[in-house]
């Protein structure tokens, strides 16, 4: 049977609607509000999430890993470290139940020890940056892992216990935050299967600020500067081998701006870029500035999907 289709207005819009409706509210095409929610635990003042109830526990990345550097995730070497750094985080790898296929890229969590005779007062910042290696050993039932360097496992515990926790994995609290970078706004990293001449597009997101996920993207030719001026926009869809890529084949010739879809409150939230995001010469392998800034923080984004639960809810797990 021949696929249906959905014209790209008609598309997005049921994106928010069903958002909108899972939270039980009206969806409205301009930004959506929502007022204060509570958090199933009691939360610090500056987050909104409270703590997962499942269990997880951290670990030190395995000797053969340690030149982890966010790969899976597009935060290759070189600049993604220092901005982290700058936000007060760091890099960790996480088990397939919280990976989720690479929606989790670039979530934020915070992790503390259960034992608070070992670890520091509020724990270590992480943002996952890559899926744990193969062959790491995870035991017991619906249990996730959250692996870490040497540096995080030193800003997590106290002098005392450092020695100790490092030895072997140890359970934690842990539960998802807004990502924080002072000097990088969102960006795009262009997927090396990506053909500028077919126009074969993939890219996925670098530094989302903010606590939302991504739930639709779409491109068009940037044809001025004029932000308003009218577009032909082609949405992307997700890469089925990994969710954290979007895609299409039908990208129409450069410059290309872009439009996205978030999470935000309780529905959904527009956000353009202002001109051209991709060059008219863009390149695979090159990342791209969109000139937009996340600072959001969405209520779907606690618990559920975030707590590496078993629920999949599609464009409502993480990023």
């Amino acid at each position: 049977m021949a696929p249906v289709s959905v014209p790209r207005q008609q598309h997005l819009l049921l994106i928010i609607l069903s958002l909108a409706a899972a939270a039980g509210v009206q969806a409205h095409l301009a930004v959506a509000t929502a007022p204060p929610v509570r958090a199933s635990a009691p939360a610090s003042p500056s987050y909104r999430c409270g703590w997962c109830p499942r269990r997880a526990t951290a670990a030190l990345l395995p000797p053969d890993a340690a030149a982890i550097t966010g790969a899976a995730c597009g935060y290759g070497p070189g600049p993604a470290a220092p901005e982290l750094a700058d936000g007060g985080f760091h890099i960790a790898a996480v088990t397939p139940g919280l990976y989720r296929g690479g929606r989790a890229c670039g979530a934020c969590y915070q992790l503390r020890c259960r034992d608070g005779a070992l670890c520091a007062k509020d724990g270590v910042k992480v943002v996952v940056v890559a899926d744990a290696p193969t062959g790491t050993n995870i035991t017991g039932a619906g249990a996730g892992r959250f692996l870490l360097t040497k540096g995080a496992f030193a800003a997590m515990t106290n002098h005392d216990g450092g020695d100790r926790l490092a030895r072997a994995a140890v359970d934690v609290d842990f539960r998802r935050i807004p990502c924080a970078y002072k000097n990088k706004n969102l960006s795009v990293k262009v997927e090396e299967a990506s053909v500028r001449s077919r126009g074969r597009l993939a890219f996925r997101f670098l530094f989302q600020g903010g606590q939302t996920d991504i739930v639709a993207v779409e491109v068009a030719q940037a044809v001025t500067n004029d932000a308003s001026a009218p577009s032909m926009w082609q949405y992307m869809t997700r890469s089925e081998r990994s969710p954290g890529v979007w895609r299409t084949s039908r990208a129409p010739q450069g410059p290309l701006r872009l439009r996205i879809v978030i999470t935000a409150g309780s529905g959904g939230k527009w956000l353009r870029s202002d001109g051209a995001v991709l060059p008219a010469d863009w390149v695979p392998g090159a990342v791209y500035d969109t000139g937009l800034r996340v600072a959001d923080v969405a209520a779907s984004t606690c618990g559920g999907a975030s707590c590496g639960s078993d629920d999949e809810d599609g464009d409502e797990d993480l990023r």
